[in-house]
């Protein structure tokens, strides 16, 4: 820090040096040169030392610097708050307002214009800014437009002040059109309140018969869609006036404008739209041509799809759901597509009014769905318009699913069943790119992996095929391999024996051409859907193949943790045979002691950038849970195997009451680890979060179970009201992915398990007790554990900033 102040000074030295020379395009160069070194030396001091510099050198500059100069105060806008002493710098820069010189006195305006932000309230700048609207100085004015725009943005007095000034202007005859086409913006920033925005909308809705220009027409009806959407008022007054200009302005650039500001009001103020304004809408729609259909969709689309509520009539026969339906079955593509993505928007009312509305929706979506690709599907893929609207209809499929998996099902069916049947579509073409994306999307987040899995020869078989070198030089392999290879991972979650990725399958990845960066992203993705036997043997292959000492590390920290999780799965591959304890427990012992390998090699791999808190405190606390299993295991066999001769029964429960109550705490214990490892990843994305939920809600379990069959002797209703405090239906459309429903599968099958327990004869309590427990203990073990995004890549990076006001 005190030598980045150092240097600071060093450069501040050499920019006022730059700024004394005699040479005007080298003092230009100087100034030019202070905005990088604002970005490089951030500090309050240094600013405004420059700053203060800067603003003697616009006073005793010529108009050339003070350009310069303009153009350093803009880009620099973010450090501007960070000048202690600002009165100075105003002054500095205020006093080139009295000059004789127009064009100084523009820049200054402009200048002034840059810094509203600050000096929005300032009553002497407000009337240097009035008087330069009377100036007849043509670039004066301008400059002078541009600052009423920027200080009645900022400031709600000036705004208030300005507005009768503009409204003279904009009536006065001896005002040029052009000035005029300039002014009318300002008044999209009248919203102080409600009778100023009144009086500004009045103004423009005079404008509008008196210019009936394109030009006049088109910035007017931006300016007052602008203001009602600040001011939320007159909402359906101005959804009325665009849909009038669609209808019966004949210029198709006001049409299109007027769609252009149907749909901006539909982004910010969908939750004042009426039933009746969606149904002019939809009156207008059938009036239009195709381009206008086409952009009233859209329009229509952003608004059933804002996440505001909207009162969307979807009962049988209203006029959205006969536009739908008509639309669907088009003959234009586009159209088709649109109408399809607008009904999947109403799928989410649907839902909410009426449930048997809704699944008649979703079926007629689907049906459309089906049709349209039967067209698209033998059609070359070069025209861009079969490109969007293909993309449009991919996209909806995602909406479509739902926690039923009759969509799911249907997409599968129609994807493979027909798209990829007799070689219909290239392997690795554009088109196969988009529809492997978006199977590969739905297929993460799904609940049905079954579903798949009845397609897993055709799968394999495309998995294949595009690793043989018949598409080595193909743009779009590598892409396409991760997606099938994610399609492959999903079904094989659907699959209760062995694994589809036999040696086959691995031996076409690490035997192809893929380059090794493919193959690594090949080895993350089955990181983080479970399939770390493939992970591990791929990165078993890549760990020489790094040009770095730090890429090693990593890569083989994570061929460890790929072992010590492909050693535990082995154990659940048995075809439904009953899991062999001694076996799980061997097994959990060398899985532990490849995640301390692993961790330790994490750790080498720490650089100053990269500093991998996050990746090392996620597998520790996945070995301690492990651990903790293993000792659960050890207290139930010492209990069970050999207990205390000379005990009595009571005794006896009071000693495992001991030991498992140790078990209670320590699962406790990491759960808040992991509830704390949640909130201080900052930049997590979401599904990263949901991961860390699912191990946590693993631990929970466990300690849930424990204690349930700890309490039952003493307190009966104890399992129900613990049962009943752990997962909450949340209903539609939220969907989990396959991981979050294992966790509450198990947490079903650890509950009847428990149930079964409480039935039995209590003279058995200990060995039966212990018997369920490591049946628990089992069922969480056999949940595919999933290595979440952000323990590879992050998506957002969080830094925070002291700033000296």
């Amino acid at each position: 820090m005190e030598e980045s102040i150092q240097e600071s000074g060093i450069a501040l030295v050499e920019l006022h040096k730059g700024l004394t020379l005699e040479r005007c395009g080298d003092v230009c160069g100087a100034i030019v040169k202070f905005q990088e070194t604002f970005t490089k030396y951030p500090f309050p001091s240094f600013i405004s030392s420059a700053f203060l510099g800067l603003a003697e050198a616009y006073r005793n500059g010529n108009n050339v610097m003070r350009l310069c100069i303009l153009r350093v105060t803009r880009q620099s806008r973010s450090h501007l708050d960070k000048i202690t002493n600002f009165e100075e710098f105003l002054k500095k820069i205020f006093s080139v307002i009295h000059t004789n010189d127009p064009l100084a006195r523009a820049i200054t305006l402009r200048m002034l214009g840059s810094l509203s932000k600050i000096i929005s309230e300032r009553k002497n700048v407000h009337h240097c800014i009035c008087k330069g609207l009377d100036s007849h100085d043509e670039v004066e004015q301008e400059a002078a437009i541009f600052a009423t725009i920027q200080f009645a943005s900022d400031s709600h007095d000036f705004a208030n002040s300005i507005c009768n000034k503009i409204a003279t202007l904009l009536k006065g005859l001896s005002t040029q059109l052009e000035i005029k086409l300039q002014l009318i913006p300002v008044l999209q920033h009248m919203h102080a309140d409600v009778e100023i925005s009144t009086k500004a909308r009045d103004i423009l809705m005079d404008l509008l018969p008196s210019y009936p220009t394109q030009d006049f027409v088109l910035i007017t009806l931006k300016t007052l869609t602008l203001l009602s959407s600040h001011t939320f008022v007159d909402i359906p007054a101005q959804v009325e006036l665009l849909l009038r200009y669609v209808r019966c302005d004949p210029r198709n650039a006001v049409r299109f404008n007027a769609i252009d500001n149907l749909n901006l009001l539909a982004n910010r103020a969908a939750h004042l739209w009426s039933n009746k304004d969606i149904n002019a809408v939809c009156e207008t729609f059938h009036e239009s041509t195709n381009c206008l259909k086409r952009a009233l969709l859209n329009v229509m689309c952003t608004l059933c799809s804002s996440s505001s509520i909207v009162p969307v009539d979807v009962s049988p026969g209203s006029p959205l759901l006969n536009l739908c339906s008509n639309s669907m079955y088009d003959s234009d593509i586009m159209q088709s597509a649109l109408a399809i993505k607008l009904q999947t928007s109403l799928l989410s009312h649907a839902f909410r009014c009426n449930k048997k509305q809704y699944q008649s929706i979703r079926n007629q979506t689907i049906d459309g769905i089906d049709s349209i690709l039967l067209l698209l599907i033998p059609l070359p893929s070069n025209s861009n318009n079969e490109r969007k609207a293909l993309k449009i209809i991919l996209s909806a499929l995602q909406l479509l699913c739902d926690e039923s998996g009759i969509a799911e099902e249907r997409i599968y069916e129609i994807f493979f069943t027909y798209v990829y049947a007799e070689s219909r579509v290239e392997i690795c073409s554009d088109m196969s790119r988009y529809m492997l994306e978006t199977l590969a999307a739905i297929a993460t987040n799904s609940h049905f992996p079954k579903y798949l899995f009845e397609y897993k020869k055709k799968l394999c078989s495309m998995f294949l095929e595009v690793c043989s070198e018949k598409y080595a030089d193909h743009p779009n392999r590598s892409c396409i391999t991760i997606f099938i290879f994610v399609i492959l991972c999903i079904c094989d979650l659907g699959s209760e024996k062995s694994s589809i990725f036999t040696n086959s399958i691995i031996d076409s990845i690490q035997q192809s051409s893929l380059n090794h960066w493919t193959k690594y992203q090949i080895a993350r993705q089955a990181f983080r859907l479970g399939q770390h036997g493939v992970a591990r043997r791929l990165l078993k292959e890549l760990c020489d193949c790094v040009t770095s000492e730090q890429h090693h590390f990593w890569i083989s920290g994570l061929e460890q943790l790929a072992m010590g999780e492909s050693t535990i799965a082995s154990c659940f591959r048995s075809g439904g045979a009953p899991v062999s304890w001694p076996l799980m427990d061997s097994n959990i012992t060398k899985a532990v002691g490849h995640y301390h390998s692993g961790i330790s090699i994490l750790m080498a791999a720490v650089t100053p950038n990269r500093g991998l808190e996050f990746q090392c405190e996620y597998a520790r606390l996945r070995r301690e849970t492990l651990q903790l299993h293993s000792h659960l295991a050890s207290c139930c066999q010492i209990i069970t195997v050999k207990p205390p001769p000379a005990l009595s029964k009571g005794v006896l429960e009071i000693t495992l009451n001991e030991k498992l109550g140790e078990c209670i705490k320590k699962f406790h214990t990491i759960d808040v680890a992991y509830s704390k490892l949640r909130m201080s990843s900052f930049d997590c994305d979401p599904t990263t979060l949901t991961n860390i939920e699912v191990l946590q809600q693993g631990c929970s379990i466990m300690a849930f179970a424990i204690e349930s069959l700890i309490q039952s002797s003493g307190d009966k209703s104890f399992f129900t009201d613990a049962k009943t405090s752990i997962f909450f239906d949340t209903g539609y459309p939220q969907r989990s992915d396959v991981f979050s429903k294992a966790i509450k599968g198990a947490f079903e099958k650890i509950s009847s398990l428990i149930e079964e327990f409480l039935t039995k004869e209590p003279n058995k309590f200990t060995q039966v007790c212990t018997q369920c427990l490591t049946q628990c203990s089992a069922v969480i073990l056999s949940v595919p554990i999933s290595y979440p995004r952000y323990f590879f890549q992050n998506l957002q990076s969080t830094r925070i900033g002291v700033s000296n006001i």
